[in-house]
């Protein structure tokens, strides 16, 4: 049977080859983390981020990492087809996860955001918590029963926190952190763009 797949959700992914040089960055969060108070304080999680802050992305500890960012957005944008690619950043932090933190679903459109990333500096790929996205749908439709999950049926995707990972995708896009398990910190650098 011919399929065409319309209105996609599309998850920019990519990993940094050069995510060692950016370690540094651990102990630089850590010690914002000591000076600076928390943010995001209408999160129901309670995790500590720098939401509203410290915007990280007018730290120059974060240059070399920022640029690399922007230049994967950029390409993201260009390929799912923006006809204006005028981007800038809208807003940046950072959140410390440790055991039993999670972060609750949630989208970015309030802020009228059009692309968000998110970046691990620090987690553990086997233990460490992982993000969700799914699709919102229709709630008075029930969702098919299926023998096996695929991207042409699921509404729900996960994926590792692998260090030097970067996600992007639409601000819309609904997503989530399962709670952590295990004892120790996750770092994830979190961005927002505007495209103008």
């Amino acid at each position: 049977m011919n399929l065409r797949e319309l209105f996609p959700t599309v998850i920019g992914f990519e990993e940094n080859k050069n995510h060692h040089k950016e370690k540094h960055l651990i102990k630089h969060c850590k010690k914002i983390k000591s000076n600076i108070g928390m943010g995001g304080l209408n999160w129901s999680s309670g995790v500590y981020n720098t939401s509203g802050t410290y915007p990280i992305h007018m730290d120059k500890e974060f240059d070399n990492l920022n640029s690399w960012i922007f230049a994967q957005v950029y390409n993201y944008i260009a390929a799912i087809g923006f006809l204006n690619c005028n981007i800038s950043v809208s807003s940046s932090w950072f959140n410390f996860y440790k055991q039993y933190d999670y972060q609750e679903m949630h989208n970015h459109l309030p802020d009228h955001d059009d692309i968000s990333a998110v970046y691990f500096l620090k987690s553990n790929q086997k233990k460490s918590s992982r993000i969700f996205f799914k699709v919102d749908s229709d709630p008075t439709l029930n969702d098919p029963i299926s023998k096996s999950y695929n991207s042409l049926n699921s509404s729900v995707v996960w994926y590792e926190a692998v260090p030097g990972r970067l996600l992007i995708f639409r601000s819309n896009l609904s997503h989530c952190v399962e709670r952590s398990e295990e004892n120790d910190t996750r770092i994830s650098l979190a961005f927002n763009y505007n495209n103008q």
